[in-house]
């Protein structure tokens, strides 16, 4: 039989309805032993000084401790002295060991159940426990037990006999199983943290078989698997009764309704204060969810605004880079083209001048035509002059071209300032719309404290929920209709309508959530 060491408790994040020990289950119900103070603290107000009770119960347990550890030793020498030589009398004669080999078979036997404990205790210390360590010891005790009890005969013949031959062995086991327990109690070592309770398995066979699969499929601890159990089976448990209270026609928050949650509880370990108090903690839960499911929410809104406002940006920078481009290579294709045209209309203007001067020249020898030649020869210089007008001009459009990309450019920045300061209103509005939300849920947040501190029950809290979203809605402008409210509290409709109009009645009584201000809470000059 392995003796299991219960682990502690680790609370998880998320909904615990009540105190969950580590072996209160969600199916069996059961609850195991557990000490009334946590380790370690004082169970007095005042802080012990030399020569108290605190000093006397102190010596009282190193006392124990010493007469246990004496006690403990006799009885293990005086035990494996008997079965050293019971198993080696018995070796000789009934197990066919030859006379020099008995006296090891009889070590053998013993030291392999104190070397297999010691192991297991200094695995535990080093925080690398095998369970298949004690499992090993254990039967050999069994096996030692066996011996010892069979070595004088056939156990069913003399069983006298065999029950004090195998009364030392169980003794010795027993011991050092609690030397064992003191030790990882004191030292607290994760021994056995991850194995689960025999009794569990008697009590709980079926869930305790699921709790033993997701142990191993998903390599969770023990604690955390039946913590995660009991809470799912609580929350199975509120549905259901939820159902029933509707089924049956009872409003919830009412006496009938709430007396029937202790039974139904019941099965899961809760005390009748927490029972009661179930409903009230499942709303501030669900209050909880939808204030994370707003923010979540938000946080998306906000995540897909970025990238929105990322994606023009780039669209932007996109526009300007081509603009700049399509400027600089219009500009470059212009200016290009005036200076081919000028380099063009001057070589002919050249071309020609060289030959008309050439033809003048062979003229004016061959015929004596001089003057002619002259004339001809100034009406080539003033053709140069006309191409050089041309190049001229050529140039000033070049100039001017390039003014007009400059301007270009200047637009483009231009452009670019007033999309910059469109892009910081927009995140001026996005964060006022944000504060504008944190602001709604900080009211909503400070109403829920203030139902809590006063105590209101069910039905005045779904009232002033409802109060909340008319003002709000007052606020933007719409109404809300009675299918939002049966979504929101999670009611019927005739319920819905009941609820509206108490609320209408709480807001012309003067609720203001916003100011703290609710009629039916006393004031502090009144208190």
């Amino acid at each position: 039989m392995t003796t299991t060491i219960e682990p502690p408790v680790k609370v998880l994040d998320g909904w615990t309805p009540g105190p969950i020990p580590g072996a209160r289950e969600a199916a069996s119900g059961t609850q195991p032993e557990t000490s009334g103070t946590e380790p370690g603290a004082s169970t007095t107000s005042e802080p012990a000084s030399p020569g108290t009770d605190a000093d006397v119960s102190r010596k009282v347990k190193v006392g124990l401790g010493v007469a246990a550890a004496g006690g403990g030793m006799v009885m293990g020498a005086i035990g494996f002295y008997l079965s050293f030589g019971n198993l080696s009398s018995a070796g000789h004669t009934k197990f066919g060991f030859s006379v020099d080999h008995a006296p090891y078979f009889a070590v053998g036997v013993d030291a392999a159940i104190v070397t297999c404990l010691v192991l297991d205790l200094f695995m535990a210390t080093i925080r690398t426990s095998w369970p298949l360590l004690r499992v090993l010891a254990h039967g050999m005790t069994g096996a030692s037990i066996y011996f010892n009890a069979s070595a004088h005969g056939a156990i069913t013949e003399n069983v006298d006999k065999a029950l004090a031959h195998g009364l030392m062995p169980v003794l010795f086991v027993i011991g050092v199983e609690a030397g064992r327990r003191i030790l990882v109690q004191q030292a607290a070592l994760p021994a056995d943290h991850d194995t689960i309770p025999g009794h569990r398995w008697l009590l709980a066979g079926r869930s305790t078989w699921r709790i033993f699969k997701q142990m191993k499929v998903w390599d969770e601890p023990y604690s955390e698997v039946v913590a995660r159990q009991r809470r799912r089976a609580v929350f199975n448990a509120w549905t259901e009764y939820k159902a029933e209270v509707a089924k049956a026609g009872l409003e919830q928050g009412s006496e009938e309704a709430l007396a029937r949650l202790p039974k139904k509880l019941e099965p899961f370990g809760l005390t009748v204060d927490e029972a009661l108090a179930l409903p009230d903690q499942m709303a501030r839960e669900e209050l909880r969810r939808q204030q994370e499911q707003e923010k979540r929410d938000q946080e998306l809104e906000l995540e897909k605004e970025r990238a929105e406002h990322q994606a023009e940006k780039e669209r932007l920078a996109h526009r300007k880079e081509m603009a700049a481009l399509k400027a600089d290579l219009s500009a470059t294709e212009g200016v290009a083209g005036a200076q081919a045209r000028g380099a063009v209309a001057e070589a002919e203007a050249r071309a020609d001048v060289q030959a008309r001067s050439a033809t003048a020249l062979s003229d004016a020898v061959d015929s004596q035509e001089v003057a002619e030649a002259n004339k001809r020869a100034a009406e080539a210089n003033a053709k140069v002059l006309e191409a050089e007008a041309r190049a001229a001009e050529a140039e000033r459009k070049k100039q001017s071209e390039l003014a007009r990309i400059e301007t270009e450019k200047l637009r483009v920045l231009e452009a670019q300032g007033r999309a910059a300061e469109a892009e910081a209103d927009a995140a001026e509005a996005k964060k006022r719309a944000a504060e504008a939300r944190n602001a709604a849920a900080q009211i909503a947040r400070r109403a829920v404290e203030a139902e809590d501190i006063a105590n209101f029950t069910a039905r005045q809290r779904r009232v002033r929920l409802v109060a909340r979203m008319l003002i709000a809605a007052e606020h933007g402008g719409h109404d809300v209709d009675l299918a939002a409210i049966e979504k929101a509290i999670g009611v019927s409709t005739s319920t819905a309508s009941t609820t509206k109009a108490e609320a209408i009645a709480l807001m012309k009584a003067g609720y203001d959530p916003e100011n703290g201000v609710d009629p039916e809470v006393p004031s502090r000059a009144e208190a």
